[in-house]
């Protein structure tokens, strides 16, 4: 606080530094070990106006930076930094007034522009019941509070930095929500495409076997008619051509219904199924009557499992029952036992091997 001081205010100074000067010089082994130790301390005297500094020990001119003369009659807050709180000197007058000491931290300023943090005690001396003088001690905590700034500094950094994080991860947070919500629609629209087209795959399956069951059913046509046709032949070479024709439209006929009946596959056909089916029924077709005992020719059919288009299978059928009749036919004459054996086996770089051999006359 600005004020200006009037004549008798600075008599009254003066007079207060020399009497407490007397008193210090009065006062033995107490004093000097005040004016030695190297704890800065001063004393004021609050009935002067603006509490002047009456005494100031070594320690407190070495920290201020100071002479004596330039101390003296001063208040300590003028040491006090710029940036200190403003509070201060409110708070110890009002500790001084109710007659209790009173801790404060500041920031002094040295004489050569140095600043350092203290720790400010302040005791009141109270004389016939009225505070006749202010003691003060000050510690260096310069160290202490910068430490404290660095980890406040730390921290805000930190908690900064945690905030950059938390919204990265909100932002993140909502990205992720949108791709899963754009994910779901994906889904969404890819089961009810594949919803559609397994109807579709359905459909065609359905498709499929009705064309296949109806190509079998003219086939079987033909088949029949051929049959009605061959018992009105009289040659027997004519005879012979027609029930060959019969065979191979069979053989085709038996493909049909392969693919007509065949849930998983209607537009494949098992290979090894049909294989053995087909020489099961030629080798039932030319084997000796019932009463007349088990065929004395054995068919054996040995055949990876595949799966094939019905226009391959149809071409192995017509060479497998063209062979194997021929077989039955010529090559076990008068009742003469033997083995026909089919084998269908893979070969390496997708090709397979059809061999049909029998151990009938040459």
């Amino acid at each position: 606080m600005q004020f200006e001081e009037h004549s008798h205010d600075r008599a009254d100074r003066a007079a207060a530094e020399v009497g407490v000067r007397e008193a210090l010089m009065r006062g033995g082994p107490f004093v000097a070990a005040v004016e030695t130790t190297r704890m800065p301390m001063v004393v004021t005297d609050p009935t002067v106006v603006d509490n002047p500094i009456v005494y100031a020990n070594a320690a407190f001119l070495a920290m201020c930076g100071y002479d004596r003369d330039e101390v003296l009659g001063q208040n300590y807050f003028f040491l006090v930094g710029g940036h200190a709180d403003p509070e201060v000197a409110t708070r110890v007058e009002a500790a001084m007034a109710a007659r209790r000491s009173v801790v404060e931290e500041v920031p002094f300023r040295a004489k050569d522009g140095r600043e350092a943090w203290v720790s400010m005690f302040v005791s009141p001396v109270v004389e016939d019941g009225r505070v006749v003088r202010h003691f003060a001690s000050f510690m260096d905590v310069t160290e202490r509070v910068r430490r404290e700034h660095e980890l406040r500094a730390a921290r805000d950094a930190l908690e900064r930095q945690v905030e950059a994080r938390a919204r990265r991860m909100d932002e993140a947070t909502a990205r992720l929500a949108a791709e899963v919500e754009r994910r779901r629609r994906t889904e969404a629209l890819l089961r009810d495409a594949l919803a559609e087209r397994q109807e579709d795959v359905r459909f065609r399956d359905f498709l499929v076997r009705e064309v296949n069951h109806r190509t079998k059913n003219a086939l079987q046509i033909a088949v029949a008619l051929l049959a009605v046709q061959a018992r009105q032949v009289a040659d027997p070479a004519c005879r012979a051509a027609l029930e060959a024709a019969m065979g191979r439209l069979r053989r085709v006929s038996e493909v049909h219904a392969l693919l007509a009946y065949q849930g998983d596959s209607p537009g494949a056909v098992d290979v090894a199924a049909y294989l053995r089916r087909l020489c099961r029924e030629t080798a039932e077709a030319f084997a000796p009557p019932a009463a007349e005992g088990p065929s004395p020719v054995r068919v054996e059919v040995e055949a990876e499992e595949a799966l094939w288009g019905p226009d391959v299978v149809v071409s192995l059928g017509l060479i497998v029952g063209e062979t194997l009749t021929n077989a039955l036919k010529y090559a076990f004459p008068e009742g003469r036992a033997g083995r026909v054996r089919v084998d269908l086996r893979a070969v390496g770089g997708g090709r397979m091997r059809l061999r049909v051999a029998d151990d009938g006359v040459a």
